[in-house]
């Protein structure tokens, strides 16, 4: 099994649980918003495993890997970063959709 595949069910659930939230408000900002951390995420996880790939501490074998790397990292660990920028501001706004707001008491 390569990693892609391992990639695949995580990636289809942040889409499938993302899309969910589609008719929800502010769906627009939330995607902005999600793509912004994304990339935030993204650049963290490529100097991460930069890191702990050059120093030895991780290893990924060949013959799993597709071969597209961002410096050392190969492309399939950046699924995870991106899949929780979309999947986690999606569940929350699932869990909170449907919650009524408490009125302040002044």
């Amino acid at each position: 099994m390569t990693y892609v595949l391992i990639n695949i069910p995580f990636l289809l659930l942040a889409a499938a649980v993302t899309l969910a939230t589609v008719r929800l408000p502010r769906f627009r900002e939330r995607m902005v918003a999600s793509l912004a951390g994304a990339v935030v995420l993204v650049i963290l996880t490529a100097i991460f495993d930069n890191v702990i790939i050059g120093t030895g501490l991780v290893a990924y074998d060949e013959e799993h890997r597709s071969g597209i790397l961002i410096g050392l990292a190969p492309i399939e660990d950046f699924a995870y970063a991106i899949a929780a920028a979309f999947l986690v501001p999606a569940v929350h706004t699932l869990l909170t959709a449907r919650r009524p707001r408490r009125e302040q008491t002044s």
